[in-house]
C-alpha cells in the first residue's frame, strides 16, 4: 500500500512538472471527504440457491488531493475508510429467522480524472478512474440453525471473523461517478460527489474443486471540502 501512495505521488508530481514546463496552469488543492456507501455483493450461486443477497450502507471518510491542469481537466487521488457491507438472507420458509450481516472495512485508494464544466460558481464534473483496495476486517452478526431429526433451533452471533488463505484481501477495480463544486471564497472549495466502485477481482479465492467469486459494488455519496495550495 505504501508503495501505491508513493507511485501515485510521483506520477502527479512528474506529471505537474510537464505541465509547468509547457506553461499549463495548474492548481494543487487537499481536502477531507465523508459520506455514505451503499454496498451490494455478486455472486454466483454455487449451490446456495435459497440465499438471497441485499445491501448494506456504510459509512465513507478519508483525504483527497488533486492536481488541476487547466479549467476543465485535473487528476484526483484520495485514501479512505469505507464500510463495504451487505446481508445474506435464506429463503426457505423455516428458516426464515436465518440471515447474515457482513461488515467489511476496507482502506480505498482510488485515482481518476476529473473533466469539468460550468461556470466559475458552480461546475460540473465526470469522473473516471480505477482503484485498489485492502480489506481491513469483518464482523458478521445474525442468526444461524442446526437441525435434529425433530427440531430446528435458532441462535444469534455476533463476531469478528478470521481471515482464512480463501480470502483475497487485496482488490482493484473501476470507480466512474459525477460531481458538482462551487468555491468558497478564495481558497476553499465545496463538492458533492457521487461515485460507483465496480470490483474486477473478487474477495474469495473460491473452495477445492469449487469456483465462488464474490465481487463486491459500491455506491458512495460524499460531501468533500478542499483547500486550493
Amino acid at each position: 500500500m505504501k508503495r501505491i501512495i508513493i507511485c501515485i505521488a510521483c506520477t502527479l508530481s512528474a506529471i505537474g512538472l510537464q505541465a509547468q514546463n509547457n506553461g499549463t496552469t495548474s492548481l494543487w488543492t487537499i481536502g477531507l471527504r465523508g459520506g455514505w456507501a451503499s454496498t451490494t455483493i455478486s455472486r454466483y450461486d454455487a449451490g446456495r440457491m435459497d440465499e438471497v443477497y441485499s445491501a448494506l450502507g456504510g459509512l465513507e471518510a478519508g483525504i483527497q488531493g488533486s492536481y488541476r491542469f487547466n479549467s476543465w481537466f485535473a487528476l484526483r487521488a484520495n485514501i479512505s475508510f469505507m464500510q463495504r457491507s451487505h446481508r445474506m438472507d435464506r429463503n426457505l420458509n423455516y428458516l426464515d429467522p436465518v440471515y447474515t450481516e457482513h461488515r467489511n472495512s476496507y482502506l480505498m485508494l482510488p485515482m481518476v480524472a476529473d473533466f469539468s464544466f460550468g461556470s466559475e460558481h458552480l461546475r460540473g464534473h465526470l469522473l473516471a478512474g480505477g482503484y485498489t483496495g485492502y480489506w481491513l476486517s469483518e464482523r458478521r452478526k445474525g442468526t444461524t440453525y442446526w437441525m435434529t431429526d425433530y427440531y430446528v433451533y435458532f441462535e444469534d452471533f455476533d463476531e469478528t471473523r478470521d481471515f482464512t488463505d480463501e480470502d483475497s484481501r487485496l482488490n482493484a477495480g473501476l470507480v466512474f461517478g459525477v460531481g458538482i463544486s462551487c468555491p468558497i471564497g478564495s481558497k476553499w472549495e465545496l463538492g458533492l460527489d457521487a461515485l460507483y466502485y465496480y470490483d474486477l477481482t473478487s474477495h474469495h479465492t473460491g473452495y477445492d474443486n469449487l469456483a465462488d467469486p464474490r465481487h463486491l459494488n459500491t455506491l458512495a455519496i460524499n460531501l468533500n471540502l478542499n483547500y486550493n495550495l
